[in-house]
């Protein structure tokens, strides 16, 4: 008896999405080694606006995803490693304002350089159309889940 494709699109999903995840597991695990970062820091590092200024400690943890008590944690790491300034805000001791310090600036750029380099390395095995169509295939995944 042969296999009904509704039956077989769903596990080959996942386990593509699972290769996927430890391919970019892997690939963020070398982008780590190569910034010193642990992949904790190196995702808040990374949602940090390029835009300078002060941020919330909860509008950081609100792009990472976390709780901000671990964000919060993940931050103090940050401070003491010298990649980000930390304040308490005047009007409401309760709220922590955080910015990249000029450490954590070229730390930033130089991720965020990582990061496009090897995207683009990865892109290069397709051919333009291909391309789009990945990313189209891909939102669309993204927005049904």
């Amino acid at each position: 008896m042969k296999d009904d494709p509704k039956n077989t699109a769903i596990p080959l999903l996942t386990g593509l999405v699972r290769t996927m995840r430890d391919c970019c597991q892997r690939q963020e695990g070398l982008l780590c080694r190569k910034l010193a970062l642990t992949p904790s820091q190196f995702a808040c590092l990374l949602a940090m606006p390029e835009r300078a200024g002060e941020f919330k400690v909860q509008e950081v943890a609100e792009v990472m995803g976390l709780s901000p008590s671990r964000t919060s944690r993940i931050v103090d790491s940050m401070v003491r490693g010298g990649l980000f300034s930390r304040r308490t805000l005047s009007s409401d001791r309760r709220t922590q304002l955080v910015a990249l310090t000029s450490t954590g600036q070229e730390k930033w750029q130089e991720g965020h350089k990582l990061l496009s380099e090897c995207e683009k390395r990865l892109l290069a095995q397709l051919p333009p159309q291909r391309r789009r169509e990945l990313a189209e295939t891909l939102k669309m995944i993204i927005k049904a889940w």
